[in-house]
């Protein structure tokens, strides 16, 4: 059992969550001797996962088998919420014409006091840094398979003949190479919210297995207080966009807003909250900052910690 689920560890495998029947097997004795077990699983890696994020399992009526039939489906998710948020990468930061890019793009003029102009220059930088991140990086998983093709090929070039440009173009090759690799490492750690030293071994499999498990938790149906149900993501979607709508038109009507006093604990005393109503000082705020994690997921603003602090 410990090999196997070495095995399985190793091979960065996903147990598909079954649907139906808690137990797939039934050894088909009565009274206190039967016994049930789970027996029977689908095992799916990342690259599966990332192409079919809805694929479901389900356990069929047991009929002459002691085992459950399985039945194992893979649709593709057709259904988008739209353009994907804006969100730093903190693999920018690594590129040696990153900070000249946003210096430049920072100091250029804005009117306005305060606030303003603050929120003026992040909305000034997103846009570039759109546009610059598609001019300078692109994909990164197409740039690491044009590099490992050209490492590959010179090493064969290499291997027939010995020519000392050939030996020389390896090593520039292989050292970008590893650069856009530990880009695509460091990318990968902040999709998946993980503390991660990025010395030693890469851990992009692990990476591609824990966000792809993290596509499965999506909820797939809903059913409100009234007995309303949505049974897909475009439904709910659409429900949702229903209900805002004629809440927002119906300004004019008084509205039941629920109670939730029995849900907010009275656990802040009055000292405190003049406290927290008192404006921070700068050595707070700085103290504030300088304690969030560097590789923090982006926030609402789509700018994490490290981004942040550099501002």
């Amino acid at each position: 059992m410990d090999d196997f689920n070495q095995w399985i560890h190793e091979g960065g495998l996903i147990d598909l969550s079954a649907q139906g029947s808690n137990f797939s097997w039934c050894n088909g004795q009565s009274g206190l001797a039967r016994a049930w077990a789970k027996l029977d699983r689908v095992l799916l890696d990342a690259n599966l996962l990332s192409l079919f994020p809805t694929a479901s399992c389900s356990y069929l009526s047991r009929t002459t088998s002691d085992h459950c039939p399985m039945l194992a489906e893979f649709f593709k998710d057709t259904y988008s919420n739209g353009p994907p948020p804006f969100r730093f990468q903190q693999m920018w930061v690594e590129h040696p014409e990153f900070i000249g890019f946003i210096k430049q793009v920072w100091d250029v003029p804005v009117l306005g006091t305060g606030l303003v102009i603050l929120t003026c220059k992040l909305k000034k930088v997103k846009v570039a840094i759109r546009e610059w991140n598609k001019r300078v990086f692109g994909r990164t998983n197409t740039h690491i398979e044009s590099l490992e093709a050209k490492v590959e090929g010179l090493e064969g070039c290499l291997q027939r003949e010995w020519d000392i440009d050939a030996e020389r173009e390896l090593v520039l090759a292989s050292d970008e190479l590893n650069s856009w690799r530990r880009r695509e490492d460091i990318r990968l750690a902040q999709m998946a919210k993980i503390k991660w030293n990025m010395e030693g071994d890469r851990n992009s499999k692990f990476f591609h297995v824990w966000l792809a498990n993290k596509r499965r938790k999506r909820i797939k149906g809903m059913r409100t207080p009234d007995g309303v149900e949505f049974n897909s993501p475009e439904e709910i979607h659409n429900g949702a966009v229903e209900y805002f709508a004629d809440f927002l038109k119906n300004t004019n009507q008084s509205r039941v807003f629920p109670d939730l006093s029995d849900l907010i604990s009275p656990v802040i005393d009055v000292e405190d909250c003049t406290c927290l109503c008192c404006t921070p000082s700068l050595d707070e705020v700085k103290e504030a900052l300088s304690s969030i994690p560097i590789n923090s997921y982006p926030g609402p603003d789509g700018f994490g910690a490290g981004s942040s602090i550099n501002y």
